[in-house]
């Protein structure tokens, strides 16, 4: 639901045409591309650029406009992780616990003695693949794990992502190399909502969205048992990420 766009915290304009015409030579070519063809070659769905905090260039593409909202997919991570560095700035968090301090159910699964901090950093070690283009890699299990629509009828895999996140095995020690591992962010996510009492999105709303002026309500995708998915699940605005982006560049100001 939308606010309507003229929301609490307003961002300044001060548009630059000349942006489109700013050429490049893209990575594995010889010919210049500008910016603007850029776009349509990459599918871009919708573009905000901030510079110094005045919005310096914004286009829309295809169905997405100002008041409708986009998946923010990895992007949700940062969100994630944002949180979780809040409760531990406050105290409320101890990075150097083990996992399984906050949420037992993790106990005999590779996060178990599994550090918050290698949690946060992507430095656990876990026998997951996430390449995409490989049909057997355990992305597509957690994929399907956590979709939200029925199961067929010959599915025997685990339901729902928390049910997923048990089965994941240790590969090597922890903490020898960092690897990103979407799983990791959605037990940050369980590790955020057990020490809050709340759901990541209630959390979330509570501390950084309402407080921001937001344009437009965001909200988590769930699985079929309703966890959300706080590793790629966030759907947003557009200018609402960048009000986002500048809490970050402006340390929380």
């Amino acid at each position: 639901m939308a606010r309507g766009l003229d929301a609490r915290t307003s961002l300044e304009y001060a548009l630059d045409e000349s942006i489109d015409s700013l050429t490049f030579v893209p990575t594995g070519s010889s010919a210049l591309m500008t910016w603007e063809e850029s776009l349509w070659k990459d599918y871009t769905d919708g573009i905000v650029i901030l510079h110094r905090r005045r919005i310096v260039y914004e286009r829309y593409f295809a169905a997405l406009t100002p008041d409708r909202t986009h998946a923010a997919m990895s992007l949700t991570k940062s969100v994630t992780g944002t949180l979780a560095a809040m409760l531990a700035a406050e105290g409320a968090l101890d990075r150097s616990r083990k996992v399984a301090d906050y949420v037992p159910e993790l106990e005999g699964s590779a996060f178990g003695d599994a550090t918050v901090e290698q949690v946060l950093d992507m430095t656990t070690s876990l026998r997951y693949t996430e390449h995409y283009a490989d049909r057997r890699a355990e992305v597509w299990q957690y994929a399907a794990a956590g979709s939200p629509f029925p199961k067929p009828a010959a599915y025997e895999g685990p339901v729902g992502y928390f049910e997923y996140l048990r089965t994941l095995r240790s590969s090597v020690a922890h903490d020898e190399v960092f690897a990103y591992k979407t799983p990791n962010a959605d037990v940050a996510g369980w590790i955020v909502s057990r020490i809050s009492g709340k759901s990541v999105a209630e959390l979330l709303s509570e501390r950084i969205w309402s407080r921001l002026g937001m344009e437009l309500d965001a909200y988590f995708q769930v699985d079929a048992k309703g966890a959300p998915s706080t590793s790629g699940g966030l759907s947003a605005g557009l200018r609402d990420m960048a009000r986002f982006g500048e809490l970050l560049r402006n340390e929380g100001m």
